[in-house]
């Protein structure tokens, strides 16, 4: 287990350099986070089905007791999730927001992820896949807990914050308590290949799932900028004074000498 363990922890490292946090900026942190968290959503509710049908179908009772430990701690995060879309985007998720386009990225990562479940046969795998999701998390809270600290209303979100990292910290030291027991499991060379087969595996679904989210900052970045563009080209025109064309000042002139004339 020492060497899956240490492939997932390798895996952590390059995702946390993902293209999608290098684009999170500190100068509109809300506003980012607006922009693709309704993304996100489908895989949010999807990590709750994985986690319970991953319990139940661990059968080993020392590892079926880690599978629910982790079940129980991240229980309620989707509420958590749908009071911070509320806030950010001033009304509930739609279905457009978990089936439309935007969110094909999300749905496919979501569903290979899924799979996994089906797919492993041991339950020592089944714990692997728990681990790959919570060295995931720890990245993806770890920089968003950033953008919120950037803004004064930071207190009122919960799933995009520090409050949530604190959470997923204390996982972490559970896992410390669990890597001690798993590091005292055997691997036959075959399982331990088939297990870091699903650890590139689920990475490979993060890291598509996360190029889509970056699209989305992309998208809202391009739209602000167009936005600004016509806002700059249409300000000079509304500010330049009529003038009045000699032209047509001679003729009211003349106009008005005639009638000068004719009285």
């Amino acid at each position: 287990m020492k060497v899956v363990l240490e492939h997932i922890a390798a895996k952590q490292a390059t995702f946390a350099k993902h293209p999608f946090f290098a684009e999170l900026r500190l100068d509109r942190p809300i506003e980012q986070i607006a922009a693709f968290a309704p993304r996100m959503a489908f895989w949010v509710m999807t990590f709750q089905d994985i986690l319970r049908l991953n319990e139940q179908m661990v059968q080993d009772p020392n590892l079926k007791r880690i599978a629910r430990h982790h079940r129980d701690e991240d229980t309620g995060h989707e509420r958590w999730f749908l009071e911070d879309i509320a806030k950010l985007t001033g009304g509930p998720l739609t279905v457009s927001a978990l089936y439309g386009r935007a969110s094909a990225s999300t749905r496919d990562a979501a569903y290979q992820l899924i799979s996994e479940v089906y797919r492993a046969t041991d339950d020592r795998l089944r714990i692997v896949l728990v681990l790959v999701l919570e060295s995931t998390g720890h990245v993806f809270f770890g920089r968003t807990a950033v953008l919120t600290n950037a803004v004064q209303n930071a207190a009122k979100l919960k799933y995009f914050s520090e409050y949530h990292l604190h959470i997923e910290e204390a996982h972490e030291m559970f896992e410390t308590k669990m890597e001690e027991q798993l590091l005292s499991i055997g691997m036959s060379p075959e399982l331990e290949a088939q297990a870091i087969a699903l650890v590139d595996r689920a990475y490979v679904s993060f890291d598509s799932m996360f190029h889509g989210l970056r699209d989305e900052l992309y998208q809202r970045r391009d739209k602000e900028a167009a936005q600004r563009q016509a806002e700059q080209a249409a300000a000079p025109a509304a500010s330049t004074p009529t003038v009045v064309k000699p032209s047509d000042s001679k003729e009211k002139s003349s106009e008005g000498w005639s009638e000068a004339i004719a009285l």
